[in-house]
């Protein structure tokens, strides 16, 4: 088992395979576990680090210092541990939003950014969707027997609804997500845009924004999908990213 230790946290991370390095970041109240079902294929051709995000699985991180503005500090801060000086990095969800992070802030360490379900901003339909998950999601038996394979041994049996309390304070607070596209025009490494037609959560013209504002951006929207494509359609979005870390090999 291998961490990051920091003056606040500890990051716990996964590593498989050897090359140029590919960094898998899950989204909220989830762990590195979202990526099972990539992490053999691409660790055949990629060193894959697979961290759990502060306050997330096995990683500490108190309630207040989980912050998609901190994901992406800590991203940063295990490059620099492992001694990586650029990656590819791909995310889900959350695990996207901070990579938006990653990439306005810490371009040098980008070779090309994948960012799956994710969004630059909560809008008003995220914000309704958010409170009704928040409000829902602790009171759902299987939610809570979940949380609790994933959470529990390190956060404890109740700590869903501390995470429910968080994912609310995301959706109040313009200051999580402070990204107007312009903001986003700066990216210029290779970006891959893959979201569902079906997410509950950030509608098709979400993405088609991001791919308008990021110059160097390819987007795939995918059929009959919702918010968890790296779940509901695993084959499919491992196809079109390998596809795209092909294509930008030399990134």
């Amino acid at each position: 088992m291998s961490y990051l230790r920091l003056a606040d946290a500890q990051i716990y991370f996964d590593e498989h395979g050897a090359g140029v390095p590919l960094v898998l970041v899950h989204g909220f109240n989830a762990s590195g576990h979202t990526w099972r079902d990539a992490v053999a294929p691409l660790a055949a051709r990629y060193r894959v680090i697979v961290p759990d995000l502060r306050g997330h699985g096995r990683s500490t991180g108190s309630p207040e210092t989980i912050h998609h503005r901190q994901f992406a500090a800590d991203l940063v801060a295990l490059l620099d541990h492992l001694d990586v000086d650029r990656a590819h990095f791909v995310g889900h969800s959350s695990g996207g939003m901070c990579l938006l992070f990653v990439g306005t802030q810490h371009q040098e360490r980008v070779r090309t950014l994948a960012l799956v379900s994710a969004t630059y901003t909560y809008d008003a339909v995220a914000q309704r969707q958010m409170h009704r998950l928040a409000d829902t999601l602790s009171e759902n038996p299987a939610a809570v027997a979940a949380a609790r394979r994933l959470h529990g041994p390190v956060h404890g049996d109740d700590y869903l609804k501390v995470l429910m309390e968080v994912f609310r304070g995301f959706a109040d607070d313009p200051s999580e997500l402070p990204f107007e596209p312009a903001d986003l025009h700066g990216i210029s490494r290779p970006v891959l845009l893959l979201h569902g037609d079906r997410d509950e959560f950030f509608p098709v013209r979400v993405p088609i924004a991001l791919y308008q504002a990021m110059p160097n951006s390819e987007l795939c929207i995918l059929p009959s999908t919702g918010h968890y494509p790296p779940r509901e359609l695993p084959d499919l979005v491992l196809s079109v990213l390998t596809q795209f870390l092909e294509r930008h090999a030399d990134a």
